[in-house]
Protein backbone atom coordinates (compact mmCIF):
# COMPACT_ATOMS: atom_id res chain seq x y z
CA UNK A 1 0.00 0.00 0.00
CA UNK A 2 2.81 2.38 0.78
CA UNK A 3 4.01 2.02 -2.48
CA UNK A 4 0.43 2.86 -4.42
CA UNK A 5 0.63 5.96 -2.06
CA UNK A 6 4.03 7.16 -2.63
CA UNK A 7 3.35 6.76 -6.57
CA UNK A 8 -0.17 8.58 -6.37
CA UNK A 9 1.46 11.53 -4.02
CA UNK A 10 4.43 11.90 -6.97
CA UNK A 11 1.16 12.03 -9.32
CA UNK A 12 -0.18 14.38 -7.54
CA UNK A 13 2.98 16.56 -6.77
CA UNK A 14 3.96 16.28 -10.90
CA UNK A 15 0.08 17.85 -11.53
CA UNK A 16 0.47 20.43 -9.19
CA UNK A 17 3.78 21.66 -10.51
CA UNK A 18 2.56 21.65 -14.36
CA UNK A 19 -0.66 23.62 -13.34
CA UNK A 20 1.99 26.16 -11.00
CA UNK A 21 4.28 26.86 -14.22
CA UNK A 22 1.16 27.46 -16.44
CA UNK A 23 -0.27 29.79 -14.03
CA UNK A 24 3.21 31.40 -13.91
CA UNK A 25 3.50 31.55 -17.59
CA UNK A 26 0.43 32.63 -17.71
CA UNK A 27 0.62 35.58 -15.47
CA UNK A 28 4.03 36.13 -17.13
CA UNK A 29 3.13 36.15 -21.14
CA UNK A 30 -0.60 37.87 -20.80
CA UNK A 31 -4.27 36.07 -21.68
CA UNK A 32 -3.45 34.19 -24.79
CA UNK A 33 -4.08 36.05 -27.45
CA UNK A 34 -6.92 34.92 -30.26
CA UNK A 35 -5.73 33.56 -33.39
CA UNK A 36 -5.31 35.89 -36.38
CA UNK A 37 -8.55 36.23 -38.58
CA UNK A 38 -7.87 35.26 -41.78
CA UNK A 39 -9.18 38.16 -44.62
CA UNK A 40 -12.48 37.19 -46.09
CA UNK A 41 -11.58 35.15 -49.43
CA UNK A 42 -12.75 37.53 -52.49
CA UNK A 43 -16.25 37.08 -54.10
CA UNK A 44 -16.02 34.05 -57.04
CA UNK A 45 -16.87 35.32 -60.45
CA UNK A 46 -20.24 34.04 -61.65
CA UNK A 47 -18.84 32.41 -64.68
CA UNK A 48 -22.44 31.62 -66.26
CA UNK A 49 -23.59 34.59 -65.88
CA UNK A 50 -23.30 36.05 -69.38
CA UNK A 51 -25.04 32.06 -70.59
CA UNK A 52 -28.28 33.05 -68.66
CA UNK A 53 -31.20 35.12 -69.48
CA UNK A 54 -31.45 38.06 -66.97
CA UNK A 55 -34.62 37.92 -64.70
CA UNK A 56 -36.08 40.93 -64.87
CA UNK A 57 -36.63 42.46 -61.66
CA UNK A 58 -40.54 43.68 -60.25
CA UNK A 59 -40.49 47.34 -61.32
CA UNK A 60 -43.18 49.41 -62.12
CA UNK A 61 -42.24 49.09 -66.19
CA UNK A 62 -43.86 45.48 -66.05
CA UNK A 63 -46.17 44.28 -68.78
CA UNK A 64 -49.90 43.37 -67.89
CA UNK A 65 -50.40 40.01 -67.59
CA UNK A 66 -51.78 37.53 -70.40
CA UNK A 67 -53.43 35.08 -68.64
CA UNK A 68 -57.03 34.53 -67.88
CA UNK A 69 -56.84 34.89 -64.35
CA UNK A 70 -59.81 36.74 -62.39
CA UNK A 71 -59.49 38.58 -59.30
CA UNK A 72 -61.81 37.30 -56.66
CA UNK A 73 -60.90 38.62 -53.57
CA UNK A 74 -58.21 38.90 -50.63
CA UNK A 75 -57.57 39.32 -47.48
CA UNK A 76 -55.17 42.17 -46.88
CA UNK A 77 -52.50 41.91 -44.59
CA UNK A 78 -51.07 45.45 -43.11
CA UNK A 79 -47.94 44.13 -44.93
CA UNK A 80 -49.46 43.28 -48.45
CA UNK A 81 -46.56 40.82 -48.89
CA UNK A 82 -48.49 38.67 -46.58
CA UNK A 83 -52.12 39.05 -48.51
CA UNK A 84 -53.95 36.08 -49.07
CA UNK A 85 -56.00 35.76 -52.94
CA UNK A 86 -58.42 34.19 -54.08
CA UNK A 87 -58.07 33.84 -57.86
CA UNK A 88 -60.22 31.91 -60.74
CA UNK A 89 -58.27 30.28 -63.64
CA UNK A 90 -58.76 27.55 -65.73
CA UNK A 91 -62.31 27.17 -64.12
CA UNK A 92 -60.43 26.23 -60.43
CA UNK A 93 -60.66 29.14 -57.51
CA UNK A 94 -57.16 29.10 -55.52
CA UNK A 95 -56.33 31.09 -52.61
CA UNK A 96 -52.68 32.00 -53.35
CA UNK A 97 -49.88 33.49 -50.84
CA UNK A 98 -46.72 34.65 -51.56
CA UNK A 99 -44.23 32.38 -53.42
CA UNK A 100 -47.45 29.76 -54.25
CA UNK A 101 -47.52 28.18 -57.51
CA UNK A 102 -50.72 29.18 -59.83
CA UNK A 103 -50.53 26.51 -62.59
CA UNK A 104 -47.37 24.75 -63.34
CA UNK A 105 -44.68 27.64 -64.32
CA UNK A 106 -46.54 30.01 -63.23
CA UNK A 107 -45.58 31.44 -59.44
CA UNK A 108 -46.97 34.39 -57.52
CA UNK A 109 -43.75 36.09 -56.98
CA UNK A 110 -45.00 39.33 -55.11
CA UNK A 111 -47.47 41.70 -53.77
CA UNK A 112 -47.50 45.46 -53.62
CA UNK A 113 -49.52 48.45 -53.57
CA UNK A 114 -50.08 48.02 -57.56
CA UNK A 115 -51.38 44.34 -57.91
CA UNK A 116 -50.02 40.76 -58.20
CA UNK A 117 -47.12 39.94 -60.09
CA UNK A 118 -46.82 36.41 -61.49
CA UNK A 119 -43.15 34.61 -62.56
CA UNK A 120 -44.74 33.04 -65.83
CA UNK A 121 -42.16 31.23 -67.50
CA UNK A 122 -39.44 32.94 -66.05
CA UNK A 123 -41.17 36.08 -66.99
CA UNK A 124 -42.29 38.89 -64.75
CA UNK A 125 -46.01 39.70 -65.65
CA UNK A 126 -48.26 42.25 -63.60
CA UNK A 127 -51.97 41.78 -62.51
CA UNK A 128 -53.51 45.44 -61.38
CA UNK A 129 -55.98 45.27 -58.50
CA UNK A 130 -59.40 45.89 -59.77
CA UNK A 131 -61.02 49.14 -59.40
CA UNK A 132 -62.86 49.53 -56.44
CA UNK A 133 -66.28 48.69 -56.49
CA UNK A 134 -68.82 51.06 -54.69
CA UNK A 135 -69.92 50.63 -51.13
CA UNK A 136 -73.54 50.41 -50.59
CA UNK A 137 -75.85 50.35 -47.42
CA UNK A 138 -72.69 49.68 -45.65
CA UNK A 139 -69.31 52.20 -44.45
CA UNK A 140 -65.88 50.72 -45.55
CA UNK A 141 -63.49 50.22 -42.49
CA UNK A 142 -59.66 51.02 -43.36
Amino acid sequence: MSRAGGLFNLLLVTLLAWLAARCVLQLWHGAAQPPPQYPQPAPVADLLQRHWAPRQAPGSDLPLTTLKVDYLGSLKASQLRATVVVLRYQQQERTLTLGQRLAPGIVLHDIDERGLIFDNQGQHERQPWPPRRPVIGLTRQE
